[in-house]
């Protein structure tokens, strides 16, 4: 076999080993709505900075290693949404305002994407697929790391997240009584004058955190006093 038509066998064969490629249809409509925006901001971050792919799957999986910890579903949401929108009092109709239309750091764009693919699963493989046509194996290995999802922590949350990871999207929504705000941002609809957030002081995220705090009680993301 001639050296040029070996190499063309092996890469065939190395990428039906990878699995689903995620590639888009050049001629599908653009995606548009929140998805546009998404990928439109990682777009940008990209340009920003060559490097931005393999950060955001790093954030990704540590957040992953983080909410597949926890036990206690409103654990997830917290943690979320203060990864997204962080401490302090921020409204979260300017950070949809500006999706898209600037560059965002790593580890927010990472739970902005682990939110979004519990809360909207079939949204979530259109930005799965973009991922994949920005950048190659962004949104493969995004998938990868959602199907090797694993844990101590709920096993609905766990199963959700392997799902999410397949070549079609499964499941319903998983927003645990809602994500709130971040919730509101996958829709197509506006916000009201009562959407801020109230969050006391700077509150790191930690990647081992698993929902509870010394006394065995839940935690809103680390953040005290513990909800009943």
């Amino acid at each position: 076999m001639k050296p040029a038509v070996l190499a063309l066998a092996l890469l065939c064969a190395a990428r039906a080993a990878a699995g689903p490629s995620g590639r888009v249809d050049p001629h599908a409509a653009p995606a548009t709505g929140y998805s546009g925006a998404y990928l439109g901001m990682v777009s940008r971050s990209l340009a920003a900075d060559p490097l931005f792919g393999s950060r955001l799957l790093d954030s990704f999986d540590l957040h992953l290693r983080s909410v597949t910890a926890m036990t206690a579903p409103v654990a997830v949401k917290d943690y979320l949404e203060v990864a997204v929108i962080g401490a302090g009092v921020r409204s979260a109709s300017a950070l949809k305002a500006s999706l898209g239309t600037e560059t965002m750091e790593p580890q927010r764009a990472a739970a902005l994407l682990l939110a979004h693919a519990l809360a909207r699963p079939k949204q979530f493989r259109e930005v799965l697929d973009g991922l994949e046509a920005r950048k190659a194996g962004l949104g493969k290995h995004t998938a990868k790391l959602l199907r090797e999802a694993n844990g101590q922590g709920d096993r609905t949350l766990l199963a959700a997240l392997r799902a999410r990871g397949e070549a079609k999207p499964s499941g319903s929504a998983l927003t645990y009584d809602r994500f709130g705000q971040l919730d509101r941002m996958f829709d197509g609809g506006g916000f009201d004058a009562g959407d801020s957030v109230v969050l006391s002081g700077p509150v790191p995220v930690p990647t081992g955190y698993d929902g509870y705090g010394p006394d065995g009680r839940p935690r809103r993301s680390g953040l005290s006093p513990a909800r009943e």
